[in-house]
């Protein structure tokens, strides 16, 4: 991107939203940082699902967090349309917020569970000062478009449905004030497989209908790859590797990366083979209060040499639109056709 010296970061006008050098730290005492997230940059253009990916701890929803302003970041950029976030003025924030919101990972809890489902839905509206007739109109819309019948589930409270219909009422919830940007943080991992399609139809259907751009946070690198149209894979605060999920998922660069993928369970695994070499991790995460100098994955990566300790590798183009931060990359011919099924 021309004045940022970012590559993997687009100059185009339909850049909706733009995340630049991102750092979340949170005291521990002692005088001690829990380094959450350390210098991220992405973007998101109109219309896009980015699908962010990572092993729990990576920094992936402490990321949606901070784009929200909940709480607000260290350091760095959050520039939605063109505004950034971490300059405004809390007045001037709360005037952003209908454009900005947020499903959350577990929809029970999000939900009050004292608030009737209509009531629930119409809080945002209620806060803005619509009018009753406007809320009662809007409300019955959204539930429609989420698959609930707002004259039966109007009434009730979020402690007499499931956790398939909780999530149905959170995603109505965040659609009534008409947002540009859903951040999804794992709205589907708390949720029985069977129900998971569902919700994940429901947001490809919401996309489309109200012209909706997407974060998706998950652990589950298969959901990623069939929601996403651009994947982010984090690792201990810091992005690995940027791609198309077609590259990200046939052909990675990263060996944090190859190692996710072949984290993915399979329909028939093969038996009495041995594993490839670079698909298992050693060792545990490290603490993001001490994490390590240079790459902070060369504690666990089968690749790690000298360099990896002394000089922090920056995001690279691989191919077009591919970008990965290792110097010791995967090689493309080594990778093809050895990673596991997609």
């Amino acid at each position: 991107m021309a004045g940022t010296g970012k590559a993997h970061l687009r100059d185009t006008d339909d850049v909706l939203l733009r995340v630049e050098d991102l750092v979340v730290e949170f005291p521990a005492g002692r005088g001690q940082k829990v380094h959450a997230v350390s210098g991220i940059s992405f973007d998101v253009r109109k219309g896009e699902t980015l699908g962010v990916v990572g092993e729990s701890g990576c920094g992936k929803s402490t990321t949606g967090r901070a784009i929200m302003q909940l709480p607000q970041p260290t350091a760095g950029s959050v520039e939605l349309d063109g505004v950034d976030l971490t300059q405004l003025s809390s007045t001037a924030l709360r005037r952003t917020r209908p454009e900005l919101q947020m499903i959350f990972q577990d929809p029970i809890s999000s939900l009050n569970p004292r608030r009737r489902v209509k009531d629930i839905v119409a809080r945002g509206l209620s806060i803005w000062g619509a009018d009753d007739r406007v809320k009662e109109e809007r409300v019955n819309e959204v539930l429609d478009a989420v698959g609930l019948d707002p004259v039966s589930v109007g009434g009730r409270r979020p402690h007499e449905f499931s956790g398939g219909q909780c999530q149905r009422i959170c995603i109505a919830r965040t659609l009534v004030l008409e947002p540009k940007v859903i951040i999804c943080d794992e709205p589907v991992s708390s949720l029985d497989v069977s129900v998971q399609a569902q919700i994940l139809n429901l947001l490809e259907e919401m996309k489309e209908r109200y012209g909706l751009t997407l974060v998706f946070i998950a652990h589950d690198l298969a959901v990623v790859k069939n929601v996403s149209d651009r994947v982010v894979v984090m690792y201990l605060g810091k992005i690995c590797e940027v791609g198309s999920p077609e590259v990200i998922y046939n052909n990675p660069a990263h060996h944090y990366t190859k190692v996710l993928l072949a984290s993915i369970p399979k329909p028939e695994p093969r038996r009495g083979l041995p594993k490839e070499e670079g698909s298992s991790l050693a060792g545990e995460l490290p603490s993001p209060m001490a994490p390590p100098s240079g790459c902070r994955f060369r504690t666990r990566c089968p690749a790690a040499q000298q360099k990896c300790a002394d000089e922090e590798p920056q995001l690279r183009p691989v191919d077009d639109d591919h970008f990965v931060a290792c110097h010791f990359p995967l090689e493309p011919t080594a990778v093809n056709g050895a990673g596991p099924a997609t």
